[in-house]
């Protein structure tokens, strides 16, 4: 893929645990999930390893990749998943590990 590409950017991911560094990524992430429905709370990503799941972008861009093979940060971390519980009212979303 190339850098422009959605599923390949790491405009809401880069750099790893932190808000990301391109000012123009809220607006971008606003604007994706507005366009893909008006219900749209949230994105889900891989493909830029973290050091734990974590969120970013007013908790919109859930950021899952833990780079828990051994080529990415020795493989030495411990598995986490990010569970999300459809609410009435609201939400509720978990980061579970061991």
């Amino acid at each position: 893929g190339n850098e422009s590409s959605p599923v390949w950017m790491r405009d809401y991911s880069s750099p790893a645990d932190k808000e990301p560094s391109n000012r123009k990524a809220q607006a971008m992430i606003d604007a994706c999930l507005q366009q893909i429905g008006p219900d749209m709370k949230r994105m889900v990503m891989g493909h830029t390893p973290q050091s734990h799941i974590n969120a970013a972008l007013k908790g919109k861009a859930w950021r899952i990749d833990m780079g828990a093979s051994k080529g990415v940060y020795g493989g030495g971390g411990f598995p986490e998943v990010l569970e999300i519980i459809h609410g009435e009212v609201e939400d509720e979303i978990n980061i579970l590990t061991v």
